[in-house]
């Protein structure tokens, strides 16, 4: 990359990862609130600034990181206490994350509707669907078989009898969310400032540094890493299939490797 490249990678990497941060970092509701509020003015600024000086790039970047952060921003009160939500449950767990979805996707879709942005340029199109389908399925299948056969924290077959309803929704919405908000509304738009190899890696790197704050993972370092691999796996599932629907089963496998040994060692009731 040369050296006029580097600073709008780096921009566009801060930017990314400074909103996305707030989807993980466990803050008290208010000053969660007063950060988004924040950046939201932020990234209006930006997209002002942008569309006065007639500064495509500008342009380009600010206004999916608007999206977002309006997003996020009316997201924030939704929590499972409103919905008065057991997330000791499954069923809760996967309703809070199913909200959380619902609401921020159609914040999103919604915004890019009003500015007469193409949901096809974020992915929600069925693009190369003979391809993404079979690898979305494959991949989900095989990464749900070694959540299911994980030696250090077997799954109960009864255990999934009873949840597997929950536990699917759950790995589909936060798929489809996450695969969105991280890649869907951003992967185009960087593909016009590097090229699509530079915009995976930038993606990726801004979907793993978020994870590095969680709080069901024990070896966090070597999580961060798995999900950098994941989001390069799926950057390159959505680019090449030009379709959100490959990277989501995909990204919904990974998931069962998490959400399937945390129900099991929490002891997640029905």
């Amino acid at each position: 990359m040369n050296s006029k490249r580097i600073y709008p990678y780096m921009v566009a990497m801060a930017a990314i990862l400074l909103t996305c941060m707030t989807l993980f970092t466990p803050l008290q509701i208010c000053i969660k609130l007063t950060i988004r509020i924040i950046l939201l003015l932020l990234s209006i600024a930006a997209w002002v600034i942008f569309r006065k000086r007639n500064y495509q790039l500008g342009i380009l970047l600010s206004f999916p990181l608007l999206a977002l952060n309006l997003a996020f921003l009316i997201v924030t009160p939704f929590t499972p206490q409103l919905y008065n939500l057991n997330i000791s449950s499954s069923k809760g767990i996967a309703l809070s994350k199913l909200s959380d979805s619902l609401i921020i996707s159609t914040v999103i879709i919604i915004t890019f509707l009003i500015a007469n942005q193409s949901l096809k340029s974020i992915y929600l199109t069925k693009g190369r669907l003979a391809i993404g389908i079979p690898v979305g399925l494959i991949f989900f299948f095989l990464l749900g078989f070694i959540a299911f056969k994980n030696p250090g924290q077997p799954a109960d077959p009864s255990f999934l009898r009873n949840h597997w309803i929950w536990i699917l929704v759950f790995v589909i919405a936060n798929g489809f969310m996450e695969e969105l908000i991280f890649r869907g509304i951003f992967l185009e738009k960087l593909n016009f400032m590097f090229n699509h190899h530079l915009s995976i890696l930038l993606t990726s790197v801004c979907f793993a540094i978020p994870h590095i704050i969680v709080q069901y993972q024990p070896n966090i370092l070597m999580f961060t890493g798995i999900c950098f691999v994941l989001g390069m796996i799926c950057g390159y599932a959505m680019h090449y299939t030009r379709s959100i629907i490959a990277p989501t089963l995909i990204h919904a496998g990974a998931d069962l490797m998490i959400i399937l040994p945390i129900f099991t060692t929490f002891g997640v009731t029905g």
